[in-house]
């Protein structure tokens, strides 16, 4: 498989649009369109003469300094990082054309108009459905993400689409004049008429735009309801589920507090409204059967029976996934304060797994006395994307968390929280790419305890710190999402009413219109 990189000798300039998404969540539509227009510019030659690039992703499209898009190398996705963006002939290991290649680019275009990947489906995911495009924006993305290969647009085709910005004309409003009609006599009735046919536009074009905005928000309360018992669940379970990967200790006292994480999500559950949200009530039912399954896992932990541990770790990775991902599910707010609230959410569960795979390194090391360069490999980056993630998340909360975050973190949240010791610890071992300093450190007031287990006590107190911050944070977008959802239903009503009133007035002057040519005729 031929790969295509660079752009005929172009310098890069070390950015690339995973970094920028990171920060921006998505960008305009015309932006969007260019960058995609671009690399289907680059892919047509190569398709033309045979080749796949077959990695196409926000991480290897890069930008050169004259602001120019390119297709640019990139480390090997960890962890499903690229899963999105893969074609389902990808995904089945079946032979792939230069069809995959646009797949692959339609799901990054996707994600730069909705701020997500799409998700998998029978049916791709229409742009138009979730944010507002132009038309044609809409029907060539989902062009791309078609399911059958042969039904995908050549890169050309593409670029063609984007570059010509074909799109269906606006709709004019086209207001009535003195000519409409013949000249009549009271001629106030007709200008009023006039004056006021403008207004019931409007007035209904803002009754649209209510209802619409009414409906999104409404959708996203009950999801909202649940995330904070979801949030709080998952940070619980994934302690759980790293005490067991690294044969750290588990309390009673720990066990007890899952015990009741688990108690109030399934209360919540069974009280929800799911209304035609039939998306979120399959989601948590899959939730709770993750949850039946572990119940005998959490008995034997209890009993201090850890066989069967790497099963065990899977069904546990599986249910912190399922409760992460329910922040996904939110809609495209309108409102900035609850977009940025939401994409910090959504963020969450890549959080988790960092800290995750930190614990598992760092523990293995400590335990060891010693770390491989593969583990400083895989702690090196796992701190970066902390250290990246931690960044956004501050850049986009508001001013009450930031104060929480800074609590927590000894003010160091925003640079990847350095003053925090397990964290602080990290950073030894990095700088060091050795763990004798923390070693010998955590030797010095271990009291008998193995040094892995302080440093693992540490870092879950920290995450205990984190996840009571993220609920709050979750409580708070539930009310807010609640307060949105009244305010858009009164500007509904309201705007429902000056329809109306628009409505009867135009009726009254019309009758009276006629009646006035009647009178004339008569004379």
């Amino acid at each position: 498989m031929n790969h295509l990189t660079g752009q005929g000798g172009l310098a890069l300039s070390g950015r690339n649009l995973a970094d920028r998404l990171a920060h921006e969540n998505r960008l305009s539509s015309d932006e969007a369109a260019d960058i995609v227009a671009q690399i289907a510019r680059i892919l047509a030659p190569g398709h033309a003469a045979g080749q796949v690039h077959g990695d196409i992703r926000p991480a290897t499209i890069g930008y050169a300094p004259d602001g120019r898009i390119a297709l640019v190398g990139a480390p090997a996705p960890r962890g499903g990082e690229a899963l999105p963006y893969m074609s389902p002939e990808q995904i089945d290991r079946r032979r792939i054309g230069q069809a995959s290649d646009i797949y692959s680019l339609g799901a990054v275009f996707f994600e730069l108009l909705v701020g997500r990947p799409p998700y998998a489906g029978l049916e791709p995911e229409r742009v138009g459905n979730l944010v507002t495009v132009p038309g044609h924006l809409d029907g060539i993305t989902t062009a791309m993400l078609a399911d059958d290969p042969a039904k995908r647009p050549r890169a050309d085709e593409v670029a063609t689409v984007l570059e010509s910005g074909v799109a269906p004309p606006p709709k004019r409003i086209v207001r009535p004049t003195g000519r409409t009609g013949p000249r009549l006599s009271p001629t106030v009735l007709g200008v009023l008429m006039i004056l006021v046919v403008p207004g019931l536009i409007f007035g209904g074009w803002g009754t649209l735009r209510a209802g619409d905005r009414t409906s999104t928000i409404g959708s996203a309360g009950p999801l909202a309801d649940i995330l904070p018992s979801s949030f709080q669940l998952a940070f619980d379970l994934s302690i759980e589920r790293d005490a067991l990967r690294t044969d750290a200790a588990l309390t009673e006292d720990f066990l007890q507090i899952t015990d009741r994480s688990i108690e109030a999500w399934t209360a919540e559950v069974e009280d929800l409204e799911f209304g035609d949200d039939q998306g979120l009530r399959r989601r948590t039912e899959r939730s709770a059967a993750a949850l039946e399954r572990l119940s005998d896992i959490r008995a034997a932990a209890r009993a201090g029976d850890r066989t069967g541990k790497m099963a065990a770790v899977e069904l546990y990775t599986n249910a912190v996934n399922g409760l992460f991902d329910l922040a996904a599910e939110l809609p495209s707010f309108q409102d900035d304060a609850l977009a940025r609230q939401a994409r910090n959410l959504e963020l969450i569960g890549s959080v988790s797994e960092v800290l995750g795979l930190e614990r598992r390194v760092m523990a293995n090391a400590l335990r060891n006395e010693r770390i491989s360069d593969h583990g400083i490999a895989d702690l090196s980056a796992a701190q970066d994307s902390w250290a990246t993630h931690s960044e956004s998340i501050y850049a986009r909360a508001d001013p009450a968390t930031r104060q929480k975050l800074d609590k927590i973190s000894g003010r160091s949240f925003e640079f990847g929280s350095y003053a925090v010791s397990s964290q602080r610890a990290v950073i030894r071992v990095l700088n060091a790419r050795d763990v004798e300093d923390v070693v010998r450190q955590l030797e010095d007031g271990a009291d008998g305890r193995a040094v892995d287990q302080i440093w693992m006590a540490d870092a879950a107190s920290y995450v205990q710190d984190l996840k009571d911050v993220v609920v709050d944070a979750a409580r708070q977008l539930a009310s807010d999402v609640d307060r949105e959802h009244r305010d858009a239903k009164d500007q509904t009503i309201g705007w429902g009413i000056s329809t109306g009133v628009m409505l009867a007035l135009l009726a009254v002057l019309g009758l009276a219109l006629i009646r006035s040519r009647g009178r004339s005729v008569d004379a």
